[in-house]
Parts: C-alpha cells; structure tokens; sequence
C-alpha cells in the first residue's frame, strides 16, 4: 500500500510527503525535496535519521497549529491556504497545504501532506493589490484635484462678477448722481429766492392790511384773506420752506453717500478715513434698521487713515453690517467700535449684535463661497466670502465668534498701509480667516 501511495505521489508536481503518527518523513517526492531547497544527499541523511516534518522543512504553523496533527485526530483531510514557510536558501515560498489521515491496514497509520506552490500567484496578486491601490489613490487625488479646480474656477467667476458688477454700480450711480444733482441743485438753489419772495408778498399783504381802505375794498379784503386762511398760511408756509430745504439736503447727501460707497477710483488706492465710511454705510441700511435696531458707536480717537480700495472696503462693512440686521430680525441693537491698533500700524473694526449668534454648522463654513443659511432667492452666499478676500488683500485679517453674553461679532484688522494686491479688491491669498467661537 505505501509503495503504491508512493509511485502516486512520484508523479505529482506538487510537493508531498508522507509521515508517520509522530511526524516522522517516511517518503518524500521530487517536487518536496525541490521546495526544500536542500541538497539530495543532506535531505536524505535528515529522513534517515528519522527526522520530523518541521524539522526538515518547517511550516510558520508547524509548533502551533500543525494540520497533519488535526487531520490526524480528526480522522478526514484538511486544508490550508497561503501558508508560509522559509526555503534553505532563505526565500519565502507560499504554499496551499492539504492533510490526508490514510490508513495502511494492520494499525499502521500515516498522514500524507501536500504543498501546492503558489508563490508566484500570491505575488502576483499582491502586486496588483498594490497597483489597484495606487490607481484608487491617483483617482481620488485627480477627483480632488478637479472639485479643487472646479472650486476655484468658481470663485474666480464669482470674483470677476463681483467685480464687474461694483464697476458697473459705479458708473450707475455716477450717472445716477449726475442727473439728480441738477435738479437738488436747482431746488436747493432756489428754495432761498421762494422763500425771499414769499416774505415781499407778505410784506405787501400786510402793508394793505395796515392801509386805510375805502370800506367796500376793506370787507373785500377780509373776506379774501379768510377765505385762504391767511393765518394759517403765514404760520405753515415757513415750515413748507423748511421741509423743501431739508429735504434737499437729505437727498443730496444721499447721492453723496452712495458716490461714496461705490467708488472704486480704478483700483486705486486712496487715503480713507474708516470712520466717515462706516457712518456713510450706516446711513444707506438705515431704510432696513426702520428704527427698530439701535446704533451704538463706539469710536476711539485719533484713528489714522488708511490707504486702502474705499469702495471695496465700504463694502465689506456693507456685508457684515446687512448680515447683522438681517439676523436680529426685530428689535436691537449694533455696536460698530474703531480704535488703534498695533501701535497706529492698523485699524481694527468690531461689529457686535444682538442676534441668535452664528449656527455651529455655518461657524466653520460662513466665508465658503455659495454657503448660505438664508432661503432661496434670499442671499446668495457670496458676501462674507467676498469680505474675506477683500480683507486679506488688504493684508488684514476677519474674525468672527459668538459673544459670550450672546450675538456675533465680527473683528476686521486693517493695516494702515494696504499691499498693492489691494487694487484688484479680492485676495487669492491661502484660506482662511481665522475663526473664534
């Protein structure tokens, strides 16, 4: 029976061996004394010594958890994939390892064990895991590489219509505030001479009162006079002069406002008192504060000027100023401060509300381009990203938090010399502006 089991095995190009209950080689093939890589003669003198299995060519599983041992008790085959064992020479080899109990009759018993090289395939498959993994790897780095490029571009056409459209506010309303600067001027003008000439007809009025009249003419004259209500005429056509005259101003310093604001001196930059900034951006979002928010200023002496692009920067108040109303919904208050800062090389501006604060969901993403906790058609989730760029290239930073007695606040730092990045308005300096909550 076992030289039977022998000239099976002969033939077999797998490696085989076959052991007695103790692990003992009995028999070994061809292909086993090849995946030993040890000579003929010193494999043979091992088994004639009657050495075991794992003396001879041991297995990483031989001392632990041997399967000749298990099929052995078990009584039925066993099978092992990709395991490891350590050629003579010192190459590793992969090898399927299968256990076969066989009994040869008369109580002798042995165990056959065959090792199916599969090195090369587990390299292979290594390999390609390696490869696959790779190819996984440079396709996430290239789809993060275009939401990169697809951000960018993005905001490149956000700033370059951002841009167009504070150009063309610009012309608008240097159009704008030429035509209504004809007629305020006109009325304005004016309204001086009206008022001149209202007092000679007075005067004329009253110097026929105090004239004696023939008696007819004299109740012709008091009848007139009650008729127009001349008494009431005389009182409220003052205050009609007045309310024209003022109303005037106020128009025109409104045109004067909004030239403010929109100025953009082609990118240039220009000397700008901060201060006479903010109180212009004040004055335009009054119509949306509707009496119902109240402004508290708080504006530290001696805040030096600064070179800086005005519009851009009338802007970024704008934005954080517009946020803050719009936050606080019905009644409250906001605090604009300006003070000094670095020693008079910049200036800081604090905003503070007294609104919700800011969401934890919108702490970290508020400057994102196109994010926005406004409905749909309400905001378009450019402005404090805007307001950020624009801050940056001034070489200036924006921080925001919420308070800790409630509200938000925003800090913006503008140094008193703005880099030459500043004419183009919006920075493309590294994200981002820090964040305090």
């Amino acid at each position: 029976m076992l030289e039977q089991i022998k000239q099976l095995l002969e033939g077999s190009v797998d490696a085989a061996v076959v052991l007695d209950r103790d692990r003992r080689v009995l028999y070994y093939n061809r292909a086993y004394e090849a995946s030993t890589g040890l000579r003929g003669r010193q494999l043979a003198q091992k088994v004639a010594a009657g050495a075991h299995c794992y003396e001879v060519f041991p297995l990483e599983i031989c001392q632990h958890d041997c399967l000749g041992c298990k099929a052995r008790d078990a009584g039925r085959a066993l099978r092992v994939d990709e395991i490891k064992a350590v050629r003579g020479d010192g190459e590793e080899l992969t090898f399927i390892v299968a256990a076969v109990p066989v009994s040869l009759g008369d109580g002798v018993n042995v165990i056959i064990e065959t090792y199916r090289d599969v090195t090369a395939d587990v390299r292979i498959q290594r390999r390609l895991k390696v490869l696959l993994e790779r190819e996984r790897q440079a396709k996430q780095s290239l789809e993060e590489v275009v939401r990169e490029r697809t951000q960018e571009l993005r905001q490149a056409q956000a700033s370059l219509v951002h841009q167009e459209k504070m150009s063309s506010l610009g012309r608008l309303v240097a159009g704008i505030a030429h035509e209504l600067n004809n007629p305020i001027n006109f009325v304005y003008g004016n309204v001086d001479f009206l008022g001149q000439y209202m007092e000679d007809l007075l005067g004329l009025v009253q110097q026929l009162d105090a004239a004696t009249l023939p008696g007819e003419i004299r109740v012709e004259f008091d009848d007139a006079k009650r008729r127009i209500e001349y008494e009431f005429l005389v009182e409220d056509w003052r205050k009609l002069l007045k309310s024209i005259r003022a109303g005037a101003e106020r128009t025109a310093s409104i045109v004067q406002d909004l030239k403010t604001f929109s100025r953009t001196g082609g990118g240039e930059l220009q000397e700008t008192d901060l201060v006479a900034g903010i109180e212009t951006t004040l004055n335009l979002i009054a119509p949306l504060l509707k009496n119902r928010i109240e402004v508290r200023r708080r504006f530290a002496p001696g805040v030096p000027r600064i070179l800086c692009n005005a519009g851009h920067v009338n802007q970024v108040f704008m934005n954080i100023l517009t946020n803050a109303a719009q936050a606080i919904g019905g009644e409250g208050w906001i605090e604009v401060g300006v003070r000094p800062f670095d020693e008079g090389r910049a200036v800081e501006v604090a905003i503070r509300d007294s609104g919700p604060g800011i969401g934890s969901e919108a702490m970290a993403k508020i400057t994102d381009p196109f994010f926005t906790t406004k409905d749909v058609g309400e905001g378009t989730g450019l402005g404090l990203w805007i307001s950020e760029n624009i801050v940056r290239a001034h070489g200036g930073t924006m921080k925001w938090r919420n308070r800790d007695d409630g509200g938000a606040e925003f800090v913006v730092t503008l140094p008193v010399r703005a880099p030459e990045s500043a004419r183009h308005g919006i920075g493309a300096g590294e994200p981002r502006g820090a964040v305090h909550g």
